[in-house]
């Protein structure tokens, strides 16, 4: 009994450990799908924040080389420098500077870092990068450039200019004979683009620049101190004056975990927009990754990154640890009562099929084994008996001595039916003061008759409770399986009916049902 219960003791723990890890886990699976989800949704939102801007810029500098193409005095000094040189091209050159020059500021106002045209042979001819500032030393000759003049179209793409990143549209320019005369760039800045993007919820902002770009000749040394490495990708360096200008509380490095790394390294490698969680001080960030490809190439040559606060991100995590919490909980209350089932089984048992006051089996237990005793007898072509007991004159007991003396009384009936059958019958309570008893292995009837007649007279002999002589009797109703009937219902039926009809004729007597009776 003991290495039974131990067994079951053992599964149970290991069906326990099993539910429980089975548990967290889908919890956990669960709270990362809706975590990766949120994520999505940030990196959604950042994108969606960067084509709003990236079309606002498009229109604006569209707006701006119109204004510029339909400019007739611009025209003719671009015109004019297509064969001039020395002196005579720096003049003209200031001439398009000071016509130019009313209009920059506000431009640059609006976010523009640079406005350059170029000859139709790709060479620098007027470079704007401050409203009192111009110059031609330097030719970028980039792509866009290259490719405007090439195919007569619009180009556009994010570039290295000589000082920062930044988002270049490139425009052919043509005179009213529609003869190709060069190209205009306008280029909006990394810092511009960044502060259109973020609100009060980002800590942070940078862009990285891809090292290839920010290495190529045209960025000279001095300008290199603009790019520094970032502990994020070791492919890329951080614009680092944009980001000091952009965060609003630097958390760049703070939260620079090896794990962290591997992520935005992977990340990375996807060549896709993504997102991450971290912590900081206990406070939930979102990192969003937005990749920015040049004008020709599929490769990234920059990254926006944002750092978000995230109060969702803490919801989550303590949603999660509150279902761990209840999860455990919950379960290991079902644990502990499984437990005190397995413990308690006998006495359950005992409860739920058993007479508590008698301890004799109760009407559930006595229909069970009715129907075990009659398909038994069926099988070995045996008859069963089935006795129905009712006392006579236990009700004035109970008026008279009160339910205390009646319950004693009911478990010395209880020993004296125990004791008058073999070990094999069975003695149940069905409701108050009835009882039944179940005979197997009947070979006579005459037997049964008999057996309920000396019950009887032991029922009528004196019982002393409480210093009180207790007098009773009994009237008995039998039915015998197949004699009588067929069925259970059957058998009962005719027990009780016979029981009533040994009231009726004086009682303290038995009564079998025969079906001659009837007839």
């Amino acid at each position: 009994m003991l290495s039974t219960k131990r067994n079951k003791f053992i599964l149970l723990f290991l069906l326990f450990i099993v539910l429980l890890m089975s548990g967290i886990g889908l919890i956990n699976t669960i709270k990362e799908e809706k975590k990766q989800y949120y994520l999505d949704v940030q990196n959604e939102l950042l994108r969606t924040k960067y084509r709003t801007t990236h079309r606002y810029f498009k229109i604006m500098s569209q707006d701006i080389y119109t204004m510029y193409s339909q400019n007739t005095k611009l025209i003719t000094l671009l015109q004019r420098a297509q064969t001039s040189k020395g002196k005579t091209l720096k003049s003209i050159r200031l001439q398009t500077y000071k016509l130019l020059k009313r209009n920059y500021k506000r431009l640059s106002n609006m976010g523009i870092s640079q406005i350059h045209f170029h000859t139709k042979d790709n060479k620098s001819f007027l470079r704007m990068y401050a409203p009192e500032e111009f110059g031609d030393d330097l030719s970028n000759n980039k792509k866009t450039v290259l490719l405007a003049n090439k195919t007569l179209q619009a180009q556009e793409g994010f570039e290295a200019c000589r000082f920062m990143l930044g988002m270049r549209f490139v425009y052919p320019i043509f005179n009213d004979k529609k003869e190709h005369l060069g190209s205009v760039g306008i280029t909006f800045s990394s810092a511009h683009i960044l502060k259109s993007i973020t609100d009060d919820f980002v800590y942070d902002a940078h862009i990285l620049v891809s090292k290839d770009i920010a290495n190529e000749s045209i960025i000279q040394k001095e300008y290199l101190s603009n790019y520094k490495p970032t502990w994020e990708t070791q492919e890329y360096y951080i614009e680092s004056t944009t980001h000091k200008s952009i965060n609003n509380q630097n958390l760049y490095k703070k939260i620079d975990t090896p794990a962290l790394e591997k992520e935005i390294k992977e990340g990375i490698a996807t060549k896709k927009p993504f997102s991450l969680a971290a912590t900081y001080n206990y406070q939930n960030i979102i990192l969003t990754f937005l990749p920015l490809p040049s004008a020709t190439s599929i490769e990234n040559i920059a990254y926006i990154v944002t750092y978000t606060e995230s109060d969702y991100l803490s919801n989550i995590r303590i949603e999660r640890e509150y279902l761990i919490i209840l999860f455990t909980a919950i379960l290991t209350l079902l644990f502990l009562f499984s437990i005190y089932i397995m413990l308690n089984q006998e006495k359950l048992k005992e409860l739920a099929l058993y007479d508590s006051l008698t301890k004799l089996p109760n009407r559930t237990l006595f229909m069970v084994e009715f129907q075990n005793e009659i398909n038994r007898a069926q099988r070995y072509n045996t008859k069963v008996a089935l006795m129905f007991l009712d006392l006579d004159g236990f009700k004035a007991v109970n008026d008279t001595y009160g339910h205390q003396v009646g319950d004693e009384l009911l478990k010395q009936v209880s020993e004296i039916l125990s004791t008058s059958i073999r070990k094999n019958d069975i003695a149940a309570r069905l409701s108050g003061d009835e009882f039944t008893i179940i005979l197997s292995d009947i070979r006579d009837e005459t037997q049964v008759v008999m057996l309920a007649q000396k019950i009887i007279k032991e029922l009528n002999k004196d019982i002393i409770i409480n210093h009180k002589i207790i007098s009773i009797g009994a009237s008995i109703g039998i039915s015998i399986y197949p004699t009588s009937a067929l069925h259970i219902e059957e058998l009962i039926k005719y027990a009780d009916n016979m029981m009533y009809i040994s009231k009726e004729n004086g009682k303290n007597q038995a009564t079998l049902y025969k079906k001659k009776e009837n007839n």
